[in-house]
């Protein structure tokens, strides 16, 4: 037995794979009167007014799609993207912390696997997260499988060489910035991150969908110990 969508914007992505664009058009309505910061919707309806041929409309949603972050696919990049909106990834606001943890959590972990991704553990170290190692390690444990444990180690491992090295941050940003000759104590210190980052790579392989995983529980739980009713933390998925 299939179940009928559960939300106005699962509505709208029903209408829309069967070519209902009218309908499509009066869910995706719906679903953004009642959450008007979601990008999705707006995505929605920007294909189906572009199947209808109203160019102007379908621009105009898309535009204000994008300007709200883009397509949502998971909660993962919802908690990311509403957080960054609010917050401005000032990880030194303690009403953050204390208000919106899980969105907080979130970016931290995404900072870091994109981070390490793009350009590795020493621009990690050298934008400045470091700073905030402690909480994201924190983050990594909570996450609770056998391999974010394993990579929540590797991170402490970081916190120690940071510590052993205060002024980490200036010397990967020279080194990055300007790609002058190390020190003998700056040379010690990239391979101390290097070796980190070679831990990091050999126990990571599952380590993102862990987190999304985990941040779609977590989302779910904390949505409906809000009292919505409307499944907020639902993975959503962008119209094609």
């Amino acid at each position: 037995m299939t179940l009928p969508p559960a939300t106005a914007y699962e509505q709208g992505l029903a209408h829309l794979k069967r070519a209902e664009y009218q309908n499509a058009i009066a869910a995706f309505t719906e679903a953004i009167e009642l959450e008007p910061e979601s990008p999705n919707p707006y995505l929605g309806r920007s294909l189906a007014y572009a199947f209808i041929g109203d160019d102007a409309a379908a621009s105009q949603d898309k535009e204000i799609g994008h300007s709200l972050g883009g397509p949502e696919r998971s909660a993962w990049d919802r908690l990311v993207n509403r957080s960054n909106r609010r917050w401005h990834a000032n990880f030194n606001d303690q009403s953050w912390k204390d208000s919106d943890p899980l969105s907080r959590k979130a970016v931290l972990l995404r900072q870091w696997i994109g981070q390490i991704y793009n350009g590795g553990l020493c621009q990690w170290v050298a934008n400045g997260y470091g700073e905030w190692v402690d909480d994201l390690g924190q983050a990594a444990e909570e996450v609770g499988t056998d391999g974010a444990r394993a990579v929540a180690s590797v991170i402490r491992d970081v916190a120690c060489v940071l510590a052993k090295w205060p002024d980490a941050r200036e010397s990967m940003f020279r080194m990055i910035t300007t790609q002058s000759t190390l020190t003998r104590k700056e040379e010690a210190l990239f391979q101390a991150l290097s070796d980190c980052e070679a831990d990091y790579y050999r126990v990571s392989s599952l380590f993102s969908t862990d987190i999304e995983t985990w941040l779609e529980t977590q989302a779910r739980i904390a949505s409906f110990s809000a009292g919505l009713g409307d499944n907020r933390g639902r993975t959503t998925i962008e119209p094609k």
